[in-house]
C-alpha cells in the first residue's frame, strides 16, 4: 500500500507531524475532519483583502496555542509563533513572539498585550500580529492544549534533554523534571514548555518551545504510520481550527511528510520587561520591531517599499 502524508502542524506546543499511508484510502475521512476544523477568517469588509498565495513560494502560517478551559477554542493565546514556510528550500523560520508583547490592536483601537488579541476573534488576533510584524498572514492554525497533550500520549511520550529542574503538584497531578535527559507524557511535556517560574520568564518559556518543536518533528519520523492515523485525525478534529484550504492541505502534507528538527530555524523578538499602570508587559524596541520586520519581509521575498509600524507610533499611556 502506499502511503499517506498526513500533516499535523502543532505548534510549540506542537509540531509538523505527518501520517503515512494512502491518501485515497483515507481520503474520505480527512475530508470529514477538515470540514470540522475549517474556519475562515471573519475579514469579509476588510478592502485590503488579498488573495492567499499558492503553497509554491514563501508564504507564513501563524500558530496559536489557545488559554482554555474545557477544550474550547476561546480566551487569550498563550503561545504565538509565525512560521514563514519555503517549499523550495524545505525550510521553516519560527518566529517566537512573547504573549506578553505591548502592541496596538488596529481593529480595537487600543493598546494591550498581544495575546489578548484572540480573545476578540480570529481576525483580530490577525491583523493585530501583522501590524506588529509588517507581513501578511496567509494561514492560520489555532489549537487548545489538550491537542499537544493528547498527541504526546499517543506517541508513548516524548524524549527531551530538560534545561532544569521543574515541579509541580495540585489535587490532580504531581510533575517532576529533572535536568537531564528523559521521557515526558503529554501533561509534562505540556508544563515544561509553558514553565516560566524563573527569571528568564516568557523568554525561556519561547525557547523550550521551539526544542519542543524540534524534538517532535525528529521522534515522529518513524511513527508516521497509518495505525496511528485515526487517533491523529480524531485529535485534529476536536481541537483545531485553520483556514488552510483542503487541497493546500495536501500539497503541504506531500512536501513536508520527511522534515525534520534540522529544516527548523529559530528566531526571537526580544523585549524588556515593564510595569505599566501596574500590568507587566514586554516592550520591544522600535529598533527590535524593525529588525524583526525587516527579517520576516526579507524571508518571504517582499522587496517593495512599506510603511513599518511600532509599539512607539504612539504615546504608551
Amino acid at each position: 500500500m502506499s502511503r499517506l502524508k498526513m500533516f499535523l502542524l502543532i505548534i510549540l506546543l506542537t509540531a509538523l507531524v505527518a501520517v503515512t499511508g494512502s491518501v485515497v484510502y483515507f481520503g474520505t475521512q480527512a475530508q470529514q475532519v477538515w470540514n470540522q476544523i475549517h474556519e475562515e477568517r471573519d475579514d469579509e469588509a476588510d478592502s485590503e483583502k488579498k488573495e492567499k498565495p499558492a503553497m509554491t513560494e514563501p508564504f507564513t502560517l501563524l500558530l496559536l496555542g489557545v488559554d482554555n478551559e474545557g477544550g474550547r477554542l476561546e480566551g487569550r493565546s498563550d503561545v504565538i509563533m509565525l512560521a514563514v514556510i519555503d517549499p523550495n528550500q524545505d525550510q521553516i523560520n519560527l518566529l517566537s513572539i512573547p504573549r506578553d508583547t505591548y502592541t496596538y490592536f488596529p481593529t480595537q483601537g487600543r493598546y494591550d498585550k498581544i495575546n489578548h488579541a484572540y480573545a476578540f476573534g480570529i481576525n483580530t488576533a490577525i491583523k493585530t500580529i501583522e501590524h506588529f510584524v509588517a507581513v501578511p498572514i496567509d494561514y492560520y492554525v489555532a489549537l487548545n492544549f489538550d491537542a499537544f497533550r493528547d498527541f504526546v500520549d499517543l506517541i508513548g511520550g516524548v524524549k527531551i534533554d530538560a534545561e532544569r529542574d521543574m515541579f509541580h503538584q495540585n489535587s490532580r497531578v504531581t510533575i517532576d523534571i529533572r535536568q537531564g535527559e528523559q521521557f515526558l507524557n503529554g501533561e509534562e511535556a505540556l508544563f515544561y514548555v509553558r514553565f516560566r517560574r524563573d527569571a528568564e520568564g516568557d523568554f525561556g518559556r519561547m525557547r523550550r518551545q521551539q526544542q519542543m518543536v524540534r524534538a517532535l518533528l525528529d521522534q515522529t519520523l518513524n511513527l508516521r504510520t497509518v495505525g496511528n492515523a485515526n487517533q491523529i485525525l480524531s485529535i485534529i478534529g476536536e481541537n483545531v481550527r485553520t483556514d488552510i484550504p483542503f487541497s493546500q492541505l495536501i500539497k503541504l502534507i506531500q512536501q513536508f511528510s520527511n522534515i525534520t528538527g534540522d529544516n527548523v530555524k529559530s528566531m526571537t523578538v526580544n523585549g524588556e520587561g515593564e510595569r505599566i499602570d501596574g500590568i507587566s508587559y514586554v516592550i520591544v524596541s522600535e529598533e527590535e520591531q524593525r529588525r524583526v520586520q525587516q527579517e520576516m519581509r526579507r524571508l518571504l521575498g517582499l522587496t517593495e517599499n512599506v510603511q513599518y509600524h511600532s509599539t512607539f507610533d504612539q504615546q504608551l499611556h
